[in-house]
């Protein structure tokens, strides 16, 4: 999974290139900030086993995913989500595993395009 175009919507973050000017680099640098304040409260929800809290903070991580042009992110927040909201945390550590190393991923790709 370390393909660049899995990672990143690149035409989702042209248009927001575009759109932003200026200000893109700062939204980047804030959604990586924000983003890896989320990878704790998802950690620490599963460490805890706390099925809602990992639904709301994956819920919100998800929006912020797609709304940067990272799908690959964005569909393991939806599954954490998903499996949060049904209380059925079997596995929830293997996919915060997942989101982690995608974040990670992702994290570097960003950086690169600012």
């Amino acid at each position: 999974m370390n393909n660049k175009i899995e990672h990143l919507d690149f035409a989702a973050l042209a248009e927001l290139r575009e759109v932003m000017e200026d200000e893109f680099e700062i939204l980047i640098e804030t959604y990586l900030h924000d983003s890896a304040e989320r990878v704790i409260q998802i950690q620490e929800a599963a460490k805890a086993r706390n099925a809602e809290e990992l639904s709301r903070a994956a819920h919100s991580f998800k929006g912020s995913c797609t709304n940067v042009g990272v799908p690959v992110l964005a569909k393991l927040c939806m599954e954490a989500e998903l499996k949060g909201k049904a209380g059925d945390l079997d596995g929830i550590d293997e996919l915060v595993t997942s989101i982690e190393n995608a974040f990670t991923e992702v994290s570097q790709l960003l950086k690169e395009q600012i």
